[in-house]
């Protein structure tokens, strides 16, 4: 088995991201490290060392989900969306051939006033085990809904 793109979660109608979604399971991912890939990877950051693997190779993840799902789970309106950041944070080392498995979570949904209205800030996490149980990674992702 290669990887199974994730499954996406769903809610009554994809009502417009509020505070009632935190807590909510937006999909799940689960994908191998394969050797090619953080070979590939470490080429396009400029790395020099192709064998090991990068600690931003869980940014992979997102090849195996399927983004317009969430954007249209969480209610959001494609055109206003943008990426506002993302971090991680590493608990054990990756290696290639580990498969990395874990759940997107929505842990905030936030509103801001700006000079165009009011933008919808939502955070995202997602804990990404190895194959062995043990947690590897830890991403946040925030995505913002800039105002209509």
């Amino acid at each position: 088995m290669r990887g199974r793109v994730s499954r996406i979660f769903s809610t009554a109608g994809g009502a417009v991201a509020d505070a009632s979604q935190v807590g909510l399971v937006v999909d799940e991912v689960d994908f191998p490290v394969e050797e090619g890939k953080v070979r590939e990877f470490a080429i396009a950051v400029g790395d020099d060392d192709h064998r090991s693997v990068p600690l931003t190779f869980s940014v992979v993840a997102g090849h195996w989900r399927d983004q317009s799902a969430m954007v249209r789970l969480l209610g959001l309106d494609l055109r206003r969306v943008v990426v506002g950041g993302s971090e991680w944070e590493y608990h054990a080392p990756v290696t290639v051939r580990d498969r990395l498995r874990g759940q997107r979570i929505v842990r905030a949904v936030d509103h801001k006033q700006s000079a165009r209205g009011t933008m919808t800030l939502i955070t995202l996490e997602t804990r990404l085990h190895r194959g062995d149980g043990e947690l590897a990674v830890v991403q946040r992702d925030t995505v913002i809904e800039l105002p209509a």
